[in-house]
């Protein structure tokens, strides 16, 4: 488990040998870390690419009530990622479209002393005043293709649950 962050998980409805660790770029992505609702990276990608990726939205939180709520269909969840393959094979431009921001969000700490404080507090206010407040920073994770890769690797997951008989999977996100 990650200790510094939340991470997403994949787990199939069998017991399997596969290597299941969900793909640490795509975890990222999906947590929609730096953008915020339409202005995520997971948003302007659906738009651009014309595609529905809700389904990574639909995941068990740690602790939550029903744990038998978020399994999926294998095969309509592989059916998902491969569309999506598809969409960007046919586009392979698409990220030049997704929007970021240029500025570098300020660094979140705290000092005793006040002056700085307050320059930390100045920097934060200007930044959230800027045009491109609540896209994410380019991290360079769809221009490298490093977003394709780690969508493979998911689905090489998916063929080994399905090799050992499953049918179901589920998303966990803590």
């Amino acid at each position: 488990m990650n200790f510094f962050g939340m991470d997403y998980y994949i787990k199939a409805n069998v017991e399997t040998n596969c290597k299941d660790d969900f793909p640490s770029g795509l975890s990222f992505f999906f947590e929609q870390v730096g953008g915020f609702d339409e202005k995520s990276m997971v948003r302007q990608v659906e738009k651009i690419l014309k595609i529905d990726l809700s389904t990574f939205q639909d995941y068990d939180f740690d602790g939550e009530e029903n744990p038998n709520k978020h399994w999926k269909n294998i095969n309509a969840f592989e059916k998902i990622i491969d569309n999506l393959l598809l969409k960007i094979k046919a586009n392979p431009n698409y990220y030049k479209k997704v929007k970021f921001n240029p500025i570098d969000s300020p660094d979140y700490g705290f000092s005793s002393d006040k002056k700085e404080m307050e320059r930390m507090r100045q920097k934060q206010r200007e930044y959230e005043k800027s045009p491109m407040f609540g896209f994410p920073s380019d991290n360079e994770y769809l221009s490298s293709n490093k977003f394709v890769t780690d969508l493979n690797q998911l689905k090489n997951i998916l063929k080994c649950y399905k090799k050992y008989g499953a049918t179901k999977i589920k998303l966990s996100y803590y």
